[in-house]
């Protein structure tokens, strides 16, 4: 299955996007091996990891199925790491967000509005570490991203209870989203 997100990001040899999977496929000793990584999931490794034999079976008789060896030859680190690196480069495609959209510089008030919306985002949907999550979607530092959040915060663009993590957007966040929604719409020929 080709998805729409495959257009925006060129993956490597062996990697495809199967609706909301990321999906890794390689041969090892004669062996075909499957990893799925969930993009939607919490947490950054892959969900799942398969074994399958060959279809010609006599290409493996001499390996003695699936041994410790060929355990070993599975480069866990790299997949983890490149399943890192695609998830977080097919996370604006993946909900149709922008959290893809790195924000290198967070001056304006759409800006830090733009931020919010994203932080409170990853909030909503369980992210145990919004904060790092979007330090590492957009290639920046932890303390950076965490001092973006709490200026936001003193600025007026995120609120919460009293010394725990913002929870929600204030008005002012959504008033400055506001505008981006409405703009696309003059590009219409109907003027709606």
């Amino acid at each position: 299955m080709t998805s729409e997100r495959e257009d925006d990001v060129e993956l490597p040899e062996g990697w495809r996007v199967d609706g909301e999977q990321l999906v890794h496929e390689a041969e090892l000793h004669g062996w075909r091996l499957t990893v799925v990584s969930i993009l939607g999931a919490p947490w950054d490794g892959p969900s799942s990891l398969r074994i399958d034999p060959p279809t010609d079976l006599d290409s493996v008789v001499g390996t003695d199925g699936i041994t410790a060896e060929l355990m070993r030859s599975i480069s866990m680190a790299e997949i983890r790491r490149t399943t890192k690196e695609l998830r977080a480069r097919l996370g604006g495609a993946i909900d149709g967000s922008q959290a893809g959209a790195v924000l290198d510089r967070v001056e304006t008030d759409h800006d830090y509005a733009l931020m919010s919306r994203e932080y409170i985002r990853l909030v909503e949907q369980g992210y145990r570490s919004p904060i790092t999550r979007l330090a590492t979607a957009w290639g920046m530092s932890r303390n950076t991203i965490s001092g973006r959040i709490r200026r936001a915060r003193a600025m007026g663009f995120l609120d919460g209870s009293p010394g725990k993590p913002a929870d929600r957007l204030t008005s002012k966040a959504r008033r400055c989203l506001e505008g981006e929604e409405r703009e696309p719409n003059r590009d219409r020929p109907d003027g709606k």
